[in-house]
């Protein structure tokens, strides 16, 4: 565990003998052998993909949480702690200095040129003014420099990734190793995420309830949008994307099922130029109208756009005289070493020995490191310079501190390694809050980590838990006894509509996914039987369901392989693989919302498709078979898991919705196409009755004898059969009578009533009016209303999606008036 910096007079491993909690974490370790460490490494893991936070569930190779803590005493701690605090505080001197009267400009102490050629300095947020400190939440990489000392590397301002990591860590230690948590007493972690939430969630101004806050985030799928879903679950606060949010009325809204809700605070983890199309990147994924609610008072931001300044390290070189002029004192914690080549002596300096220093060109953030060009490079780079020499500054590379790391394949080793502290500031305290411990990072590679490239930090490392020690432990929960009154609630929260969305779609997509290997697994035998050309004319029918169900439109005469071969090409935008990406899509976007159970169903359902032969052989279909029941017990674990793990709110009301729809509008369609585009026979009634899982329950009612008619009551009429169209109807009417009975606009209380629930019970009505006699002739050939009847059935569903789409998915005004000129 020493921390070597190479300097002769230092050994952190000889401070550390001294302390009795590294002797007791010595004789720990030394008690467990190597079975004993590498299964709580197991474990430790284990934590960590359970938790989800720092796991990409579709990528195996995550970063690994080391065994071995990283032990700071309370004297290296009081050096951090108070540093660190005044830091935050000089940084948003700075921050509203600069985008305010510009003090430090018209003293000298900064120079113009580093303000106006920097492309992280936004003139849109200039005077963007709050009643909260301008920098709430701040993130420094720290080390050692050459002489042993703490130093900060960079300043993380725009998006302090690693907080939920921090979190997450100190989770997985607390379930796994409980004797050493109970024999070394650390500072814990509870206080600092409780003050974050308060921050956030400030009560309202006429009365006592929370306002509405929300953690803004990006919409890829990685792992950093999964850490911030574990930490908007942990702060119970929601997780948005900037189309869940509306400008209006001056004010930002929430997109929820039951209308525009006004959001109060927003902790921002996306980039500052993302935040606002209208007016900073048209392109971003954020929300127009963002600094407009901030301008206004209308929205606190943690932290507002314009802080991505701090991260461009054009303001390191200046620090300590800043820090002298604004706070009157002296910088506690120093900074890496920067030259501003707009200096004539600082450009020489770097000239002497330039492979000591990354170069950063401030208006394209473009980074040079000189060690690494050949000699043509490195001049073509200093006529750059010379070109433009203000545009530049250059950061020295000091060494990485060398901890002792633990791993499962190679036992104790030393790696290099640097932390990531953060802390916090509301507008009640002069002194920012540090979180008492802080993310250990180790294997990282030190080029990405000292020349301030934030793309490094999703780069695969390993990650140490960081234990400030305690004389005892402090409260280990954000959850705390309360003595006040409550009132019990069975509420579930605001469900943001884009969540409810993908949440239906997944249902629609999981279904649709299902039903089509089941016809698929009904229609492969067929092309084996005793009468082949009777088996291919029915499997044809199967197969061109299966196409139109995904949205494509087959010839009626194709060939066998031309109807296999497009459900299973990856290119084809109608095949499986298409339809499994749109539900692996749907279920990313609401990650939080799934057990890890689902998870590891999703995965091996994504490996089972992906393993499909580009060009199956029909003739043999032993293997596609197999394939197909593996593929259908994944689905149907899926609905046992959700529906296990899910409370019955409107999370899993919507998805069922979604499910119920498309088994019902698939289940017509392949009606439609067996019984009013051809005359089926016994083979393809059987296969009917197969794929619906409902052939014994016919040979219980009809025994052995096959009749169209009451193929035709159990699949279409009898709502006791759980796979006939008449039950998902009165499922679906069921479920839209629990859904949010109207909508409001913003500022105003004008309902928006749907006709979901009508159409709900005309589709029921259709159906309750029906005879099945009265759908076939005497030589039991489908009569005209039978195909009448189920278009007008998928006329009517395909009705009830679009207004559940408008009803909860979109907020726009039922109408809107023409002006008149």
């Amino acid at each position: 565990m020493s921390l070597n910096t190479g300097q002769p007079g230092y050994s952190e491993q000889q401070h550390w003998q001294t302390l009795p909690q590294w002797q007791t974490l010595q004789q720990w370790w030394q008690k467990q052998d190597d079975r004993q460490l590498s299964q709580l490494h197991s474990e430790l893991q284990h934590q960590l993909r359970e938790n989800g936070a720092a796991v990409d569930p579709w990528h195996t190779s995550a970063r690994q949480l080391d065994l071995l803590p990283w032990l700071i005493d309370d004297k290296q701690w009081q050096k951090l702690d108070t540093g660190l605090a005044q830091r935050h505080r000089l940084l948003n001197a700075m921050l509203a200095d600069l985008y305010g009267p510009q003090q430090l400009l018209q003293q000298g102490i900064v120079p113009a040129d580093v303000i106006y050629l920097n492309a992280e300095f936004l003139l849109p947020c200039a005077n963007l003014s709050q009643p909260y400190p301008w920098l709430s939440l701040l993130a420094c990489d720290v080390g050692r420099d050459s002489n042993g000392q703490f130093c900060v590397y960079n300043d993380v301002s725009q998006v302090p990734a690693g907080l939920g990591h921090v979190l997450e860590h100190r989770l997985a230690f607390n379930n796994t190793t409980t004797e050493l948590n109970n024999q070394i007493k650390k500072t814990q972690l509870a206080g600092f995420f409780r003050q974050l939430q308060q921050l956030l969630q400030q009560p309202a101004a006429d009365n006592n309830q929370q306002q509405l806050a929300a953690l803004l985030t990006h919409q890829k799928r990685d792992t950093a949008y999964f850490e911030h879903a574990f930490l908007a679950n942990y702060l119970d606060i929601a997780l948005v994307h900037g189309a869940d949010l509306m400008f209006k009325n001056g004010q930002l809204w929430l997109k929820t099922l039951s209308g525009l809700q006004p959001l109060h605070s927003v902790l921002r983890y996306l980039d500052d130029n993302s935040c606002d199309p209208l007016e900073l990147a048209p392109a971003s994924s954020g929300c127009a109208g963002l600094l407009q609610s901030i301008r206004h008072n209308q929205l606190f931001c943690a932290n507002p756009p314009g802080t991505g300044l701090l991260e461009s390290g054009a303001l390191l070189p200046f620090m300590a005289e800043a820090c002298q002029f604004l706070l009157a004192e002296p910088l506690q914690l120093s900074t890496v070493p920067t030259l501003w080549c707009g200096k004539s002596e600082a450009l020489a300096l770097l000239q002497q020995q330039p492979e000591r220093y990354c170069l950063q060109h401030l208006t394209s953030n473009q980074q040079f490191l000189p060690a690494t060009l050949n000699t043509d490079q490195l001049s073509d780079l200093w006529q750059q310079i010379e070109q433009q020499p203000q545009a530049y500054i250059a950061r020295e590379m000091l060494p990485l501190s060398q901890l002792s790391c633990w791993s499962a394949n190679s036992g104790l080793q030393q790696q290099a390694g640097t932390l990531r502290l953060f802390s916090l500031q509301d507008q009640k305290s002069d002194k920012p809050e540090v979180l008492p411990g802080a993310l250990g990072r180790t294997n990282v590679n030190p080029l990405w980590l000292q020349s301030g490239l934030r793309e490094g930090f999703n780069q695969q490392f390993n990650a140490k838990d960081v234990w400030v020690l305690a004389e005892k432990a402090h409260s280990s929960s954000l959850l705390q006894s309360a003595g006040n009154r409550f009132t019990l609630s069975r509420q579930a929260g605001l469900l943001p509509s884009r969540v409810a969305d993908h949440l239906f779609w997944l249902g629609r997509y999981n279904e649709r996914l299902n039903l089509i290997c089941r016809a698929l697994r009904a229609a492969l035998p067929l092309l084996s039987g005793d009468d082949p050309e009777q088996g291919q004319h029915d499997a044809r029918t199967l197969l061109r369901f299966c196409l139109q169900a995904s949205g494509a439109t087959p010839e009626p005469d194709d060939d066998i392989s031309l109807l296999l071969n497009p459900l299973f090409s990856a290119d084809n935008p109608h095949g499986l693989v298409a339809i499994l990406k749109n539900l692996l899509f749907n279920a990313q976007s609401v990650r939080e919302y799934f057990s890890e159970d689902t998870w590891y169903v999703l995965d091996r359902l994504q490996s089972a498709v992906y393993n499909w032969p580009a060009k199956p052989d029909w003739q043999h279909p032993a293997v596609l078979l197999r394939s197909m029941d593996e593929i259908i017990l994944l689905q149907t674990a899926i609905y046992g898991i959700n529906n296990e793990t899910m409370s019955r709110t409107h999370s899993l009301r919507f998805m069922d919705l979604g499910q119920h729809l498309e088994r019902a509008l698939q289940t017509s369609g392949l009606l439609h196409s067996v019984f009013c585009q051809t005359t089926p026979g016994a083979s393809l009634l059987e296969a009917l009755l197969r794929m619906a899982d409902t052939l014994l329950t016919y040979r219980r009612r009809y025994h052995s004898a096959l009749h169209p008619v009451p193929v035709m009551d159990l699949l279409l009429l009898d709502d006791s059969t759980p796979r006939s169209v008449a039950y998902q109807c009165t499922i679906l009417l069921h479920q839209v009578k629990k859904l949010p009975p109207q909508q409001f606009s913003a500022g105003a209380s004008i309902q928006r009533p749907g006709n979901e629930s009508q159409l709900a019970g005309e589709l029921l009505a259709l159906l309750q009016q029906t005879d099945p006699r009265q759908l076939f002739d005497g030589q039991q050939q489908a009569q005209p209303e039978l195909g009448q009847l189920l278009l007008q059935l998928q006329l009517r569903l395909r009705q009830l999606s679009d207004s559940i789409t408008l009803s909860y998915f979109s907020h726009v005004d039922l109408h809107n008036q023409w002006q008149r000129f």
